[in-house]
């Protein structure tokens, strides 16, 4: 089988860890780059997080400092969940590494003339996505597919009533991203309630793995477990970024989708509606797909492979 060329955006937390390391060790999957922006935490945090991640895998995709900061207003990180550093605050040596040189939306940009199958996953903030668009109009639509872990259809949001973080944190990006494009999948907020819970024994299966990457996958997640354990009645987890990266590596894992154009609204006017999507069903070629549902077991499988050898 022929291997896939994907190129990875991310603002690497503590689910976009667990994400990585399953595209970085699928057989048939090629990281042509890895793209970072600020998001989750800071920029320099999340430079050095996938570095990190790229050792532990002993992978050798380069990486590439994207965007610390959206497109017209000032980042608002998530570290509550993810950590001061990113990955769980529990003393990794997160610092000395180095990137590879380029600047991250110029490099997608050569990386979309030379691959004609590239496949963009994007796992964070939208910035880098939509500066490829800014630098050259009509360049994502050379991409095969591009797969947003991002926004939701059906609400509740998880960082305002009616917003998914990575839409609010750089609606404008978002806007260039899922108004125009006739390649785009979603797999939104919604879709992570619905398919991706990970329950107390559901944690504990997969630290009796028992191998390095299933321990670091679950220690990184104490500071989400702290929060959720505070703000909700039973223990869980949801990795948004590993259920996006199972539907890439598994698309037969989805259950159910629908199509439908999709606006972002600013919140200029009011701040409360920023990062809203107003999606109205359509048939349309720029039409957004919209999966709402992952097959729960095959998620859960792909984690437990990924985290097995």
């Amino acid at each position: 089988m022929n291997k896939r060329n994907i190129w990875i955006d991310t603002d690497a937390g503590t689910d976009d860890a667990v994400a990585l390391i399953m595209a970085m060790k699928h057989d048939h999957i090629n990281i042509v780059g890895i793209s970072t922006s600020g998001g989750n935490v800071p920029l320099d945090c999340v430079v050095q997080n996938v570095l990190y991640i790229r050792d532990l895998c002993h992978n050798s995709s380069p990486v590439y400092v994207g965007a610390a900061q959206p497109l017209q207003r000032t980042l608002g990180t998530a570290d509550f969940i993810h950590g001061k550093d990113g990955l769980g605050d529990i003393g990794l040596v997160l610092q000395g590494r180095i990137p590879d040189d380029g600047e991250a939306h110029i490099q997608l940009l050569k990386a979309l003339r030379t691959y004609d199958d590239l496949e963009i996953v994007c796992l964070g903030p939208l910035t880098n996505i939509a500066l490829t668009e800014q630098a050259e109009e009509g360049s994502l639509s050379k991409a095969k597919t591009i797969y947003v872990m991002g926004g939701l259809v059906e609400l509740p949001g998880n960082v305002t009533p009616l917003a998914e973080y990575n839409i609010w944190a750089d609606p404008e990006a978002a806007q260039i991203v899922l108004h125009q494009l006739d390649n785009v999948i979603m797999i939104g907020w919604d879709t992570t309630l619905l398919s991706a819970p990970m329950y107390a024994a559901d944690i504990e299966d997969i630290r009796k793995i028992g191998t390095p990457f299933s321990a670091f996958a679950m220690d990184i997640q104490q500071v989400r477990l702290a929060w959720m354990e505070e703000h909700q009645e039973e223990t869980s987890i949801l990795l948004a970024d590993a259920l996006a990266m199972a539907v890439v590596i598994l698309p037969h894992s989805i259950s159910k989708q629908a199509s439908y154009s999709m606006e972002v609204l600013s919140g200029q006017e009011d701040e409360t509606k920023r990062g809203y999507i107003v999606c109205e069903a359509s048939d349309q070629p720029t039409s957004v797909t919209h999966v709402s549902e992952v097959d729960k077991d095959l998620y859960f499988q792909l984690i437990r492979d990924s985290l097995s050898s």
